[in-house]
């Protein structure tokens, strides 16, 4: 019993270093204390009362106590966390011992074997009496071997899928009741176990044989719904966390497209003044080659110049910045705005990002447009309200503004 306390000790050290580290993680045997605290405990429990410590419910109550008062002095923290762990190891624990219960039966249905061999002259006398005088040994074995591997593998399988280290201790609640229910399932099947009738325990195995089958059947039951819906609530994390993503990725393709679309367009108003630059030359050319004493030719080149500038400067980005993606992004969606709210107005002159900024550059285009898309749709409940107001402002005249 000690060795499989010294397994079940490095068992519940590892479960609980996977989820909090120990206040003075620094020092190398601060990760072992929790195991040793519980190879003690049981150790004590065994030598001074073995009979009674089997069933005892309040021998369950106690350690459980023990180990929440020192989880939640030795380890970092919130204390719904601490308490999971707590419920958890100790669900897997008694479940484990509760479901290896079923190598009792087989063992007895084995001895009635060898009892009826042994009636038939198959099996010798002494054959039998050898098997029956190391049966418990055996016995003793096979349930410990069957107890700490399902405690091995179902600690083995919730360090396995657990991925999500904030978002599960921000939520710790969903992952406690199946534990504490399971807790609780065990505390009743040791209650019910036992009974004591005109003086005598009466143990509900010996009463009701079929005892062996259905307890074990409900512990194992039991042990995988609660690793079930440990990785129930893991995946739906990692599903909500890929949609976050998702709908961050839709955003820039949205904001990428956005800033094509402007790219395209001051390309083509690159494009057509390029090709009209022959014509603007010729009338210039004429206009300087006029000789009409009664016509000002200063004056008409001067408006021509005029317009030219005109046309070029539409061509510039309203918006300098300091950064390419914020630039693209303020242009392309005042861009948008001045097609569907007529006289919008913009004033990002004391907007400036700075190169030295460690907001990637896909984090400031959806932070922008995001922004950007809440103060056009402002912008527009506000022209349909009022259709006299202007649509710009700042928060102390109650106005919105791009």
């Amino acid at each position: 019993m000690i060795a499989l306390y010294i397994f079940e000790g490095l068992c519940i050290q590892r479960l609980f270093q996977t989820f909090a580290q120990p206040q003075w993680c620094k020092r190398k045997w601060s990760a072992y204390a929790v195991g040793v605290i519980w190879v003690i405990y049981h150790t004590i429990c065994l030598t001074m009362n073995v009979h009674f410590y089997a069933s005892s419910v309040w021998n369950l109550l106690f350690y459980i106590y023990i180990l929440f008062v020192f989880t939640a002095f030795w380890y970092q923290g919130s204390m719904v966390l601490k308490l999971f762990l707590v419920m958890q190891f100790t669900a897997i624990h008694e479940l484990s011992i509760w479901a290896s219960n079923s190598v009792i039966y087989f063992n007895s249905k084995i001895i009635q074997l060898l009892s009826v061999l042994a009636g038939k002259e198959i099996l010798s006398f002494e054959m039998l009496l050898r098997l029956i005088s190391i049966s418990p040994l055996l016995l003793s074995i096979a349930v410990g071997i069957v107890r700490e591997s399902m405690t091995f593998f179902s600690i083995r399988r919730i360090m396995k899928t657990y991925r999500h280290r904030q978002p599960f201790e921000k939520n710790v609640i969903p992952y406690l009741l199946p534990a504490a229910a399971s807790v609780m399932t065990a505390m009743l099947i040791r209650l019910l176990i036992l009974t004591v009738e005109n003086g005598n325990v009466v143990v509900l195995y010996e009463r009701y044989p079929e005892l062996y089958l259905i307890v074990p059947f409900l512990a194992v039951l039991l042990l995988f719904s609660n690793l079930f819906s440990f990785e129930m609530f893991q995946k739906m994390i990692g599903l909500q966390q890929e949609q976050a993503e998702k709908l961050v990725l839709e955003n820039q393709v949205t904001s990428l497209q956005n800033s094509i679309a402007q790219m395209e367009m001051i390309y083509d108003g690159v494009r057509a003044v390029k090709h009209d630059m022959k014509n603007h030359m010729l009338i210039l050319q004429t206009l300087l080659h006029e000789q009409n004493p009664a016509h000002d030719i200063s004056s008409e080149i001067e408006r021509y110049f005029q317009n030219m500038y005109t046309s070029v400067e539409q061509l510039d980005n309203r918006v300098h910045t300091g950064n390419p993606v914020s630039d693209a992004v303020i242009n392309s969606k005042f861009q948008y705005a001045k097609k569907i709210i007529h006289g919008i107005r913009l004033d990002a002159d004391k907007f400036i990002v700075p190169d030295t900024i460690s907001v990637e550059a896909y984090d400031i285009g959806i932070i922008l447009s995001n922004g950007l898309d809440n103060a056009i749709e402002a912008c527009q409940k506000l022209r349909q309200a009022e259709p006299e107001e202007n649509t710009y402002g700042n928060t102390a005249q109650r106005k919105n503004m791009i």
